[in-house]
């Protein structure tokens, strides 16, 4: 079910990131790219083929929901799937507007990582 599913990781916090990348690594995932900003990942998702981002919300100089929608709005990356994660509470409204396909609050359980990492693939598969 894992391969040949490309992830990329977007999250300023090294310590937020590891944690990230190990949860999916234990999970299976093995297709993984890491980035701390998202211009950097804008760059990224434009020149490689992803299937999904998780990207953190607080970010300079691109946030992870600017992100979100510079994704959305490039038809080139329609397919590419994104999961929000953020320490903000009550901001579920304006990921699910900016064309967020997943959420996820911190602090988070592995399992509930992994859980929305596979319903938002599960999901694309199912509507390509």
């Amino acid at each position: 079910m894992h391969a040949g599913k490309r992830i990329l990781i977007v999250d300023d916090s090294k310590t937020m990131t590891g944690i990230v990348l190990q949860i999916l690594k234990d999970a299976n995932y093995a297709d993984i790219d890491c980035v701390q900003d998202g211009a950097s990942a804008l760059a990224l998702v434009r020149k490689k083929e992803y299937d999904l981002v998780i990207t953190d919300w607080q970010m300079q100089p691109i946030s992870g929901l600017e992100l979100t929608k510079l994704i959305r709005t490039d038809a080139r990356l329609s397919k590419v799937r994104v999961i929000l994660i953020t320490g903000l509470y009550g901001k579920e409204d304006e990921a699910w507007l900016s064309g967020a396909d997943g959420f996820i609050t911190k602090p988070f359980e592995p399992r509930e990582l992994t859980n929305k990492v596979e319903d938002v693939l599960s999901t694309a598969a199912l509507l390509a």
